[in-house]
């Protein structure tokens, strides 16, 4: 049986699918030497190589999906986050490039966990499809953006994490999915959370506090306050903390402390 697309109920193509790093990219890059690091599993081990062309596609969505409002979202995200991808081009993000940043994120998001070919995706059917339609992202997620110059100035970055407390505590029972996705010098993390047990999937979630180490590398922009952010950030990620900073959800996992 075909495996169904991640936001619709149509097949997804057994060849080709959705570019991990988009194919605009390539045409707009102007170098062509880049380092890869990719981890589409949980369980395999991470793909590190060189490559002149960023051409992998994940068969995750339908040609319907990706030739229609994935390939909108996309082209949006070039016209208004070229430069910053490329150059690192300061910019001011308002709430309508926050929203589009956001959604972009949540997208590729998406693309990764139904990848991973776990037993079940991390997020359900009806908020994928609701994401399709309405773009609408579930409240149990939060997003942060970044900076990143290292070796390789032109870096593609892609790793998912799925950590879940196994000792008692305020977090026991809840389980995760972060991921960390880096573009020329932009770097996108999205973090999620949902109780194991379906029955407590209506109760809020404990509110996560990320190490303040990373407060002056990352801005959080999702859930949207309405306030502009300035981009840069005052750090930059590099080659000596990406890995850390992919990993900083990683278990165990800190949660506020109500004050």
């Amino acid at each position: 049986m075909a495996a169904k697309c991640a936001f619709c109920s149509e097949d997804a193509v057994e060849h080709g699918g959705e570019h991990i790093w988009d194919d605009w990219l390539n045409r707009a890059l102007p170098v062509k030497k880049f380092r890869v690091r990719q981890q589409r599993s949980p369980v395999e081990p991470f793909r590190e190589y060189p490559a002149r062309v960023l051409k992998e596609k994940l068969p995750v969505v339908c040609e319907n999906c990706n030739n229609t409002w994935m390939s909108d979202v996309t082209n949006q995200v070039k016209q208004s986050f070229a430069e910053l991808i490329i150059s690192g081009a300061s910019v001011c993000l308002l709430p309508t490039g926050v929203g589009l940043l956001a959604a972009f994120a949540f997208m590729k998001s998406v693309v990764a966990d139904h990848a991973a070919n776990r037993d079940e995706p991390f997020y359900t059917r009806a908020v994928r499809e609701r994401f399709r339609q309405t773009r609408i992202i579930p409240p149990n997620v939060q997003m942060w953006v970044g900076a990143y110059q290292g070796v390789q100035r032109y870096s593609g970055k892609c790793i998912s994490f799925y950590p879940t407390p196994d000792q008692p505590g305020p977090l026991y029972g809840v389980e995760f999915f972060g991921f960390t996705y880096v573009v020329g010098q932009l770097v996108l993390q999205t973090h999620a959370a949902r109780w194991i047990d379906v029955r407590l999937r209506g109760l809020p979630l404990p509110p996560l506090r990320p190490d303040q180490y990373w407060n002056a590398a990352v801005s959080r922009f999702w859930p949207s306050d309405g306030v502009p952010i300035a981009w840069p950030p005052e750090k930059y990620i590099g080659d000596d903390t990406i890995q850390k900073f992919m990993e900083r959800f990683n278990v165990p996992i800190h949660i506020r402390d109500g004050s």
